[in-house]
């Protein structure tokens, strides 16, 4: 399944890209369904920098009948991450699961462009598949049968949270701006 979404940010490139690059765990308070983010390995080259950060998502809006095959481990992901600094900034980017096999493969890009001064455009673009019946513990019976449902839960953990980042961007330097006052 394909996704993109494009948002503003009443900032400019220069502060999101750094936010987003080199703060992520701060915006953790801002992201639905984020329980954590931890940065598990940063390498510096050049202009590039490849970040590996360790997300924990949350099944409280999981539904019920799947709730009880899903473990803190199957709710976490890894993100691999490589940014670029230059006249555009932009990251591509690859999500895995830390446990569960392949239960899903997401890769896309990520831009952060200048409107104008003092604002920018956050476009995230990404392509996302499910495998419900790699999940541990589910028989394939079963599996087909769950197999909507599932995808309907992963797609309403992943997808929204990389679509409400210029919000929780937003909503971040709102904070520290009225902290400053």
């Amino acid at each position: 399944m394909r996704f993109e979404c494009v948002d503003d940010v009443r900032h400019s490139a220069a502060e999101v890209f750094i936010l987003i690059r080199d703060e992520m765990p701060s915006l953790v308070p801002y992201l639905d369904d984020v329980q954590e983010i931890v940065v598990t390995a940063r390498r510096e080259e050049g202009t590039s920098v490849h970040i590996t950060n360790l997300w924990r998502g949350s099944s409280a809006k999981a539904p019920k009948v799947v709730q009880k095959f899903l473990s803190p481990d199957l709710l976490s992901w890894k993100d691999h991450a490589t940014w670029h600094e230059g006249e555009i900034r932009y990251a591509t980017w690859r999500l895995e699961p830390k446990m569960g096999g392949r239960l899903f493969e997401c890769s896309g890009k990520t831009s952060i462009l200048e409107i104008n001064e003092g604002s920018c455009q956050i476009q995230i673009q990404g392509e996302l598949r499910i495998y419900p019946e790699r999940l541990p513990g589910v028989p394939r019976i079963l599996a087909a049968r769950l197999r909507g449902k599932i995808e309907s839960f992963v797609v309403k953990m992943l997808v929204p949270n990389l679509q409400t980042m210029a919000r929780g961007v937003q909503a971040y330097f709102d904070d520290v701006k009225a902290e400053q006052e």
